[in-house]
């Protein structure tokens, strides 16, 4: 009788603490119901649905949480000042570039250039972020293409970019790229840019590839074929790698 009574408590303690479910409610309005398996303050919860798919939020998306004794979890939004800047939807952005480039002039007379840029300014959402840059260019073979004898010139720039795909639940996103503005020693500048970014909405490597249109004083020559100095509008093929955060 008494071992009865105890696999009978054993079996309704059972039933009681798998009816006892988490649930995460989302500023969106789901709510999401199972077990939580991670709960990291400041960053994330991992919960573990009941159909067993497991899905992690950002806090920033989470209005509150809830363990099965029906008890709030600690918000750490509400005890602490301390924002998380990887989670911010919003916010000032900042990246790093290498870009590597080729002319396409048909007529032979092509340069190479290599170019360090740095861009910064504000992150509106993950599809769209403005900012300003500015850059180091070396021309090599500068002779055979620009009229310049100094072959280092600095693009200023305007750049707008963001993710052409959400980074909510995938880790390698499309991305574009412009770049308007213009180079010293040179003149007007238009680059646009299409490529791949690998890592976290907030911290990602980026490889693109771009189309840059430049405008520079090249070689030409007059009526009596003596070399003179134009300004020409030239097409370069590059490729852009980079870090931005």
């Amino acid at each position: 009788m008494k071992k009865s009574i105890l696999l009978f408590v054993v079996f309704v303690t059972t039933l009681l603490v798998s009816a006892q479910n988490d649930y995460v409610y989302l500023k969106n309005g789901s709510v999401i119901k199972g077990t939580i398996e991670q709960y990291k303050e400041n960053a994330s919860v991992t919960i573990r649905s009941e159909n067993g798919q497991v899905y992690t939020y950002p806090m920033i998306e989470v209005n509150r949480v809830s363990n099965g004794m029906s008890t709030n979890m600690p918000d750490p939004r509400n005890n602490s000042n301390h924002k998380d800047y990887m989670l911010e939807t919003q916010g000032f952005w900042c990246a790093g570039e290498l870009v590597g480039g080729l002319s396409c002039n048909t007529n032979g007379k092509n340069a190479q250039l290599v170019e360090l840029d740095f861009v910064g300014g504000y992150r509106f959402n993950e599809y769209f972020r403005a900012g300003l840059g500015v850059g180091a260019r070396y021309y090599i073979n500068n002779s055979s293409l620009r009229y310049k004898s100094n072959a280092w010139s600095m693009p200023i720039f305007v750049n707008v970019r963001g993710n052409i795909m959400s980074t909510e639940s995938r880790s390698i996103v499309p991305y574009y790229s412009v770049d308007l503005g213009a180079t010293v020693r040179d003149g007007f500048m238009f680059r646009p840019t299409i490529g791949v970014r690998f890592g976290e909405p907030r911290s990602a490597f980026t490889v693109g590839v771009s189309y840059m249109g430049q405008s520079m004083e090249q070689f030409s020559y007059d009526k009596k074929t003596e070399k003179i100095a134009e300004q020409k509008f030239t097409s370069f093929v590059a490729l852009k790698i980079g870090y931005e955060f």
